[in-house]
């Protein structure tokens, strides 16, 4: 890459960094965000609002009501909080400002929650003694008047009345007001007093008592309740609201100043982009210009190149036809050798049975002569003896019955001899055959034992076979094809296990299809091997031992046949072939120059 090229990818590299940089500067704020902890803070506010409410309702008959109310405003505004610290929302984190106003509201809001628990559970004793000292003024009233004298019945009677309403009314209402109403009724009442029994004076110091009880319990909750209203939290959450307004129009204020950088910076661009247009423009009518010279040129390379390819492919079919002729060359040796084997004890028990004919035939000679002699009238009982002597002494030296056992055994062997030859013959036959028809049925299982055969110098004394076929559909294919697919892979095999090992073939039918499996535990290959092994030429054998073609044609006959053939290896443990193949071939109406069908046509 030149310099001025490297110059040229920077410049554009950062035009497009500038670019994001300034787009991302005009999305700093979430408004959809902003609006949300907005509702939060005034969520916050009215849930502390509610607790206020709920906290200074303090009427006797409601107890149970508003410590409910309170509960769950707690609750509520609890999970409230712990959003504004932490979440999608928090306000924690945003700037060190924030943060200081979130830290005092939460304090101020953690203390009043303390408060409020401690006001609950004294709340709880305060109204049960301040119920009882207003159920005990009634009492204490009418033993003051049963006490009374006659004349002064009435005015106590009517201070009485009015001083239990004063004393209702002071311990129900949140602030109440009527405390010197209270006092002045007592003082009355003391007034009256002195013209009293003394029973009367101990009945209204019973009553006085219990009067400044109820309003010593209510002052109690009243102060309680004073110093709950006076912490200072709507004040902070206002500061709080406030300070993050003014950090969200900060931010809002950066984004508008981005964008207007980034309205300047597009202008800048297109004025640029159209300036490369024209440039463009200027730049195509020269190629324009260039492309009517250089069509011709074009044409005369496309001709230099489809020869080139003509002789490339010719060449390519020469030299795969030289791999079929050096892999037929092999196979016809191995089958030469394997007919050689029965071949030869056929020829030498050939051998026996012929010198085993001629003894049996001197003894039927002998035992003729013998016959011919007894049935003749002119023999000598002499010359009948010695023919009958001689037959015997034939019989027993031969063993006739041993002899014939022998021959049936000779035989034997000689007839599974020329089976053998026959079997070898038949699958060279259909091995090799030529196809007349491109679309046969083939069963796999059979061109695998055919493969065997055909292999079977490759494999015998070191190799030993594990075959696990399944029930398999015949399918559509070029049989011989297959057949070369299969010894090339079982020929491998082999000759990749250096002592002694084992090949496994295991075929199954699967879908629309069926699939081949051929293992063996030779060497194995590396993943650096693997990956080239079925590229044309590639070989790991010595120079002069392969040629590196016999695997590349495996792929391609498989390809042809629209299947597929993966690998797998590892160095020291075997190596895996596994073939898949569909039952039917697509049809195609294309051809080959010599009418072979496009799908089937070899090289």
């Amino acid at each position: 890459m030149g310099i001025r090229q490297l110059l040229s990818l920077l410049l554009a590299a950062a035009a497009i960094g500038l670019l994001v940089v300034l787009v991302r500067g005009t999305l700093a704020v979430d408004n959809e965000r902003h609006q949300d902890r907005l509702r939060m803070l005034r969520t916050v506010d009215a849930l502390d609002v509610g607790l206020n409410r709920a906290v200074t309702q303090v009427g006797v008959s409601s107890m149970a009501n508003v410590a409910d109310e309170r509960a769950a405003t707690t609750a509520q505004l609890g999970d409230a909080l712990d959003a504004l610290d932490e979440g999608p929302i928090a306000l924690r984190g945003l700037n060190p400002a924030v943060d200081a106003a979130l830290t005092r509201f939460l304090d101020t809001i953690e203390a009043k929650f303390e408060l409020a628990f401690d006001f609950e559970a004294r709340n709880i004793l305060v109204n049960q003694r301040l119920v009882a000292g207003m159920d005990a003024v009634p009492l204490a009233a009418d033993d003051l008047l049963a006490t009374a004298a006659t004349d002064d019945v009435e005015d106590v009677r009517r201070l009485l009345s009015s001083l239990r309403s004063e004393v209702t009314t002071y311990g129900v209402v949140q602030t109440p007001t009527n405390g010197p109403n209270i006092t002045g009724m007592i003082t009355e009442l003391e007034a009256l007093a002195l013209a009293q029994p003394e029973a009367f004076q101990t009945a209204l110091a019973r009553l006085r008592a219990r009067t400044r009880e109820v309003m010593a319990d209510k002052d109690e909750l009243v102060n309680r309740v004073s110093g709950f209203l006076a912490r200072p939290t709507a004040e902070h959450l206002r500061d709080l609201e406030q300070t993050y307004t003014a950090w969200n129009n900060t931010r809002v204020a950066t984004a508008n100043q981005y964008r207007s950088w980034l309205v300047a910076y597009a202008a800048i661009l297109l004025l640029m982009l159209a300036w490369l247009g024209v440039r463009l423009n200027r730049s195509y009518r020269e190629l324009d210009a260039a492309n009517d010279h250089l069509e011709d040129q074009v044409r005369e390379r496309t001709g230099e190149l489809r020869t080139a390819l003509l002789d490339l492919q010719a060449s390519q079919a020469q030299l795969v036809q030289s791999e079929k002729m050096a892999s037929l060359g092999q196979m016809v040796a191995g089958v030469a050798h394997e007919i050689n084997t029965p071949l030869g004890y056929v020829r030498s028990n050939n051998e026996i049975v012929r010198t085993s004919l001629a003894d049996l035939r001197q003894l039927v000679s002998a035992q003729s002569a013998a016959l011919d002699c007894i049935g003749s009238d002119t023999a000598s009982d002499e010359e009948v003896a010695t023919r009958m002597a001689t037959a015997q002494a034939l019989r027993e030296s031969l063993s006739a019955d041993e002899l014939t056992a022998d021959l049936d055994n000779l035989l034997g062997d000689a007839e599974h001899g020329l089976q053998q030859m026959a079997e070898l013959v038949s699958s060279l036959k259909d091995f090799s055959r030529v196809d007349r028809s491109r679309d046969d049925l083939f069963n796999v299982n059979d061109g695998l034992e055919s493969a065997l055969k055909i292999g079977q110098n490759q494999l015998k004394h070191k190799v030993e076979v594990v075959k696990r076929f399944g029930e398999l559909p015949d399918i559509e294919c070029s049989p011989s094809q297959l057949n070369q697919v299969f010894l090339n892979l079982i020929t491998n095999a082999a000759q990749a296990i250096e002592d002694e090992g084992r090949i496994y073939l295991h075929t199954q039918a699967e879908g629309d299809g069926v699939a081949i499996r051929i293992l063996d535990t030779g060497s194995g290959m590396t993943d650096e091997v693997r990956a080239r092994i079925f590229e044309p030429f590639f070989t790991t054998k010595p120079v002069g031992k392969g040629t590196g073609l016999g695997l590349s044609i495996v792929y391609r006959i498989i390809e042809d046949h629209h299947g597929r053939i993966d690998v797998r290896s590892k160095p020291g443990k075997g190596t895996e072939f596994i073939i898949h193949l569909p039952r039917r071939q697509p049809r195609r109406e294309a051809a080959t120059a010599d009418g072979t069908p496009a799908l089937y046509a070899t090289a």
